[in-house]
């Protein structure tokens, strides 16, 4: 597996993942200059999405049709060359058991909708340098 800089001519690849387009837009406002920004309308899309051109980072919704953000993560984290890639869900879930499912289902971490800018960039950077570190581990 290859390192991603941080620091490369090259941006890093974030896949979002949400059903509503709206919530797709939001943050590709926010992350579009600094990272190079895919998306997904759906789990099913979104796992083909990562097995044709593996993200950095993703940062998956929970509630969607068909194939939930849960059952998304699930089946990303049983295939060995998309485990690594770290998942951040992104939701407007709240309570603390819908918290500890997104944890049980394989999240690195949790982010309440609506989505502060700064919490998020923050975040991601972290998850960004935790795998970076991860790739360079056996």
């Amino acid at each position: 597996m290859s390192v991603t800089p941080l620091h490369s001519a090259d941006k890093i690849k974030i896949l979002v993942v949400d059903d509503q387009p709206v919530n797709i837009q939001i943050i590709h406002q926010m992350l579009n200059a600094e990272y190079q920004i895919f998306m997904a309308t759906s789990g099913a899309q979104a796992i083909t999405l990562c097995q044709n051109n593996p993200p950095d980072l993703i940062l998956l919704d929970v509630v969607m049709p068909e194939l939930d953000g849960l059952a998304t993560c699930r089946l990303l984290k049983q295939q060995p060359e998309l485990a690594r890639i770290p998942v951040i869900f992104v939701t407007g879930m709240q309570s603390q058991e819908d918290e500890t499912l997104c944890w049980e289902a394989g999240g690195a971490d949790f982010v309440i909708k609506p989505v502060h800018a700064v919490t998020l960039k923050h975040r991601i950077k972290t998850q960004l340098k935790l795998k970076q570190l991860q790739d360079v581990l056996p």
